[in-house]
């Protein structure tokens, strides 16, 4: 055994703060002074490796002196450290699967402690299957068993299989803990389930359990993500002292979820010392409540008392500038970012583009598109987008070759920003190759969004009846907004008998909207057809429908 000091020390080691070098120091320290042969030294060892920066250390000394050596035998403790550090990269997955082996071999893999590290170890590598088949093989399980299976299931969204497992657990006699709870109230936040929520509220009640802040703020969530603010506010005002500042989060978030912006900006401006993560949520709901003046209200704000902005809080304010199309902002923003020497990551990087593109400099948007080293799919989508939106169709083109070249597989976006540039420009034999290509090479469902691109492009380019042989291959969901689209197209190359056809399916499909009603009214009125614009129009008044007006903005203190 060790000493108590370095006993004391090793033990100590568990916190993940500590530096790789003082666990050096540590594994140095123990081998010499001779007390490296005892499994507890080892297992405080390679428990301090499996929180440091370096996890795989605590499997290269594993090998050499349990293994190689053969100078110590594992324990039930010694396993779960070792999953634990394997579970840091998929890249150990096979590390991890040999350490297994062992485990069976040492008869291990009966103790609960040891079969639960190894449900974490398979979960955390998504290997889903295995973890649910050594849950299901346990000959005992505890309510850590429980816990650890329906984390996985919550982690990575199956949250509809923590509630099932929940009910099984109950069946079974086991009496939930507190960290059950918190998992279950993200399920039910996460699937919007209020009244099974508010069953789970009743059984913590039932049990009596003592709540506890994570497990509040978890049950705060879920009233939250339910809409349940009344209830929400109910439980925020009970926690009292106890509040810290995620519940505070919790509710503004709440309120901008139900698009309520300005109950959350009350709530906001009554916090007296605001985290960056309270700015942060505030203004994300300004840009997403289209209040983009808010939102540079709130940065300028921000930045007066004294709280440096991060990434995302960069992402929203140059969002912010795009809605306005306030180029001079823009730039102003992209300096302070370079100033301030904020991260330029991918989200930034795309928004920077978005920005330019939106207003009105897309050779800025070009130059900060090249010169982005690591370039995502939304970055590579961004700028094929903003090309397609100022026609430049080949150009757009180009970027979409030469992401293939690099080996980004293009998403449902891409492609609809593709097909928008390709009908942009009348690139028709470009449009229906890359349509062909989308489903056959990249396995992307079309969507009305594609749909309705190609319809477009068929039409503009005078492809009346192609078009219309397209619709009838569409899913009958889809075709209403592709009708539109053709008989658009028909009154423009004054094709009436096709008009007529498009116009009679319309109806048959039973959609009602203003912009189907203008449009055929205008078609009827082109072919003298005076009843039928009349009826047209009448339904509009029924309808109470009127065209909402556009508008436009010009900054005039720049000129």
């Amino acid at each position: 055994m060790c000493s108590k000091h370095l006993r004391r020390i090793l033990v100590s080691l568990s916190n993940p703060a500590h530096s790789a070098r003082l666990v050096d120091q540590v594994l140095t320290q123990a081998i010499t002074n001779g007390l490296s042969h005892a499994t507890p030294t080892w297992n405080c060892i390679l428990r301090a490796y499996s929180n440091s920066p370096t996890p795989i250390k605590a499997i290269l000394i594993f090998n050499h002196f349990f293994i190689k050596k053969s100078s110590n035998i594992p324990d039930n403790y010694t396993y779960p450290v070792l999953f634990k550090a394997c579970s840091c990269s998929l890249s150990l997955l096979p590390m991890g699967k040999g350490l297994h082996a062992h485990v069976t071999k040492t008869a291990l893999d009966s103790d609960i402690y040891v079969g639960n590290s190894l449900i974490h170890f398979y979960g955390r590598m998504a290997v889903f299957t295995d973890a649910r088949v050594l849950f299901d093989k346990m000959p005992f399980r505890d309510v850590g068993s429980w816990n650890t299976l329906m984390s996985i299931y919550n982690d990575f969204s199956d949250s509809g299989e923590v509630l099932i497992l929940f009910k099984q657990l109950i069946f079974e006699g086991i009496v939930a803990d507190k960290i059950t709870l918190v998992i279950l109230f993200s399920a039910c936040a996460r699937l919007e389930k209020l009244h099974y929520g508010k069953t789970v509220h009743c059984y913590a009640t039932k049990v009596g359990l003592e709540y506890m802040l994570n497990m509040e703020n978890a049950l705060l969530l879920m009233y939250a993500k339910c809409k349940e603010m009344d209830e929400a506010l109910r439980l925020f005002d009970e926690m009292g002292s106890r509040r810290n500042i995620v519940p505070l989060n919790i509710l503004i978030n709440g309120y901008i979820d139900m698009e309520l912006v300005d109950l959350a900006r009350e709530v906001f401006d009554e916090i007296v010392d605001k985290d960056i993560v309270l700015w942060r949520s505030m203004m994300h709901g300004c840009v997403k409540a289209k209040q983009p003046e808010e939102a540079l209200e709130l940065f300028k704000k921000m930045i007066d008392e004294g709280v440096t902005p991060d990434e995302e809080v960069m992402v929203s304010v140059l969002s912010a500038c795009s809605s306005l199309s306030n180029l001079q902002y823009g730039r102003l923003v992209h300096r302070f970012i370079l100033q301030n020497n904020i991260t330029q990551d991918a989200f930034v990087k795309t928004a920077l583009i978005d920005m330019y593109s939106k207003c009105g400099s897309l050779e800025e948007a070009l130059v900060t598109f090249y010169k982005t080293d690591c370039k995502d799919i939304v970055t590579w989508t961004t700028m094929i987008e903003g090309l397609a939106n100022y026609g430049l169709g080949n150009e757009a083109l180009r970027v979409f070759y030469q992401m293939e070249r690099k080996g980004i597989k293009p998403n449902e976006a891409t492609f609809v920003s593709v097909l928008a540039a390709c009908r942009h420009s009348g690139l028709i034999t470009d449009g229906c190759q890359l349509f062909r290509r989308m489903g056959g090479v990249y396995r992307v469902q079309p969507t009305i969004e594609h749909f309705v691109c190609l319809v477009d492009l068929l039409s503009r380019a005078g492809l009346l009846y192609q078009a219309e042989e397209f619709i009838k291959i569409m899913p009958a969901e889809d075709k209403f907004i592709s009708y539109k689209a053709l008989l658009s197209a028909c009154i423009t190359y004054s094709e009436f008998d096709l008009g007529k056809k498009v116009a009679n399916n319309m109806m048959k499909l039973g959609n009602q909207s203003h912009e189907a009603y203008v449009l055929l009214s205008n078609f009827y009125a082109l072919e003298g057809h005076w009843t039928e614009v009349a009826e047209a129009r009448r339904n509009m008044k029924e309808l109470q429908t009127r065209k909402k007006p556009g508008n436009s903005i010009i900054d005039l203190k720049h000129y």
